[in-house]
C-alpha cells in the first residue's frame, strides 16, 4: 500500500513541478477589473481553443473588449499561448493574431473593396513573446524580441526587453496566488513618434495572467489589470 501512495505522491509532485502558466480548460473565463486613471471597466479572457500536437499544447485566448462607442461592437481580440516540456510561451503579439485582430476591426469600418485594398497594404513580421518556466531566477534577462507592423508605406516597430523578478504571492478578489513575476519595457516607434511603457506582470500556474501594471513614459498614465473571478 505504501509503495502505491509513494508513486501517486511522486506523480502529483511531477505534475505540479511542470504545471503550465496558463489555463488548459476550454471555455474557462478569467474576469478582470481594468483601472486606467479614474476610469474602471470589467473585461474577461476566454480560453477559446486548446489543441495538442505531439508533446506541445497550443492555447487560443480571446480578450473581450467592451465597445468604446456606439459605432463599435464588443470585440474579442485573440492571442496565443504554447506549452511544452515545462515551458510556457506567452505570445503578447504574434503575426497571425495581429492580422486577424486588425482585419476584424477593419471589417467594421470598411466596405468589401476597401477591405481588400487594406489587406494588401498590411504586413506583420516577427513576434513579441514571453517565456515562463521554473528554471528562471531573479535577475535573469527576458529574451529581447521585436515585431514590425507595416501599413504601406508606413512601418511601426514594437520591441521588449526586461528581466524575471522571481516569485511572489499576491492577493486579488479572485483569491491568493503564487506567481512568477516579470518586468519589461515595451517600446513603440512610429514615424517621428516613439513611446515606452514600463510593465510588470504576475502569472500563476494553471491560471495565467493574474495582474498587469503598465505606465506610459510619455503619457504618464497608469493602467492596472487585476483578476477578480474565474468562471469554469
Amino acid at each position: 500500500m505504501k509503495i502505491y501512495v509513494l508513486i501517486i505522491a511522486c506523480m502529483l509532485c511531477s505534475t505540479t513541478a511542470f504545471a503550465q502558466y496558463c489555463s488548459l480548460q476550454k471555455g474557462q473565463k478569467l474576469y478582470y477589473e481594468v483601472l486606467t486613471g479614474e476610469k474602471k471597466i470589467e473585461t474577461y479572457t476566454s480560453v477559446v481553443g486548446v489543441e495538442t500536437k505531439n508533446d506541445s499544447t497550443f492555447i487560443t485566448l480571446g480578450d473581450f473588449a467592451p465597445k468604446m462607442n456606439e459605432k463599435m461592437k464588443d470585440t474579442l481580440f485573440y492571442h496565443k499561448v504554447a506549452y511544452a516540456n515545462g515551458n510556457t510561451l506567452v505570445y503578447l503579439q504574434d503575426e497571425e493574431s495581429m492580422k486577424n485582430n486588425m482585419f476584424s476591426l477593419m471589417a467594421a469600418a470598411l466596405n468589401k473593396n476597401d477591405m481588400t485594398a487594406a489587406k494588401e497594404k498590411f504586413e506583420v513580421n516577427g513576434q513579441i513573446c514571453l517565456l515562463l518556466n521554473e528554471k528562471q531566477k531573479k535577475g535573469d534577462k527576458i529574451k529581447a524580441n521585436e515585431m514590425s507592423i507595416r501599413i504601406k508605406p508606413v512601418t511601426m516597430t514594437v520591441s521588449i526587453k526586461g528581466e524575471y523578478e522571481g516569485t511572489e504571492t499576491i492577493s486579488t478578489p479572485a483569491g491568493q496566488f503564487d506567481c512568477v513575476k516579470v518586468t519589461y519595457s515595451m517600446k513603440m516607434k512610429f514615424f517621428m513618434f516613439s513611446d515606452e511603457s514600463q510593465i510588470t506582470e504576475w502569472y500563476a500556474k494553471g491560471v495565467g495572467l493574474v495582474k498587469h501594471e503598465e505606465k506610459s513614459r510619455k503619457l504618464g498614465q497608469k493602467m492596472v489589470k487585476t483578476l477578480t473571478k474565474i468562471a469554469e
